[in-house]
């Protein structure tokens, strides 16, 4: 039997993320040395970039290739078709609300999402408003003498503690929310690269999705039903794990 493959991302989508993932990825490592200075692993940082120089230079234009990136998605796909659906809905509420109590094992129902669901959206998001935090800032500190020129002292210092407390923050979300909902929660995930998904996936991700592109693949074909796949163990350990997922979500 043929395994059926899903489309989740074209190539520009994905050219998109690797360009998105890599800056803040290079950001990440030249810009915590400079948060954390009196830390033995920030010299060591520094020297393996080249020295300091270096690594403003990294930080400066992985910065700006941020920004880029960011300003061609929004223009892009507002150009081509804007997808409404990336959007919060109240259906949004009741998944997280279902999600929780599957995640605790008060339910054997998996939230019915559609192509985003509500965790997916929250990240979407947070990346965009943390992009615009991030670029705005350090726009600011870049050249913070020229700055004060149009803005008071206070707006730097404040533009400082934005910045890097929100890198802090992003990081958080996404090397450990990130990486454990995307990629070690459903080991191994290739989607960025080759742009699609599994049935298997498609069905337990996206089962409204599915559900939906099934139904119009086969016109008169009778309400499918989305089985749940869910791992062996114990109660107890469910419940664990559960709890454990639930929490490095939010």
């Amino acid at each position: 039997m043929v395994e059926l493959k899903f489309k989740r991302f074209t190539l520009n989508q994905r050219i998109e993320h690797i360009l998105f993932f890599s800056s803040f990825i290079l950001l990440a490592y030249t810009g915590f040395p400079l948060k954390f200075p009196d830390e033995w692993w920030s010299r060591w940082m520094i020297a393996s970039v080249g020295g300091f120089d270096n690594r403003t230079l990294i930080h400066h234009y992985s910065g700006l290739v941020m920004i880029g990136v960011s300003a061609y998605h929004v223009i892009y796909h507002l150009l081509e078709k804007p997808r409404f659906d990336i959007l919060f809905h109240p259906k949004d509420f009741n998944d997280f609300l279902q999600q929780v109590k599957y995640s605790l094992g008060f339910s054997g129902e998996h939230p019915k999402a559609g192509r985003y669901t509500w965790k997916q959206k929250f990240e979407y998001f947070g990346a965009a408003f943390g992009a615009v935090i991030m670029g705005f800032t350090g726009i600011l500190m870049w050249h913070p003498f020229e700055a004060m020129r149009y803005f008071p002292l206070g707006v730097i210092q404040i533009a400082n503690l934005f910045h890097t407390w929100e890198a802090v923050l992003a990081s958080l979300a996404i090397f450990i929310g990130h990486f454990y909902d995307e990629h070690l929660g459903k080991f191994l995930n290739l989607s960025w690269l080759t742009g699609t998904v599994s049935e298997e996936e498609m069905r337990h991700e996206h089962p409204a999705e599915y559900e939906g592109i099934m139904g119009s693949y086969a016109p008169g074909s009778p309400e499918m039903n989305v089985p749940e796949v869910r791992s062996n163990g114990s109660a107890g350990s469910i419940m664990i794990m559960g709890f454990a997922k639930l929490l490095f979500t939010i």
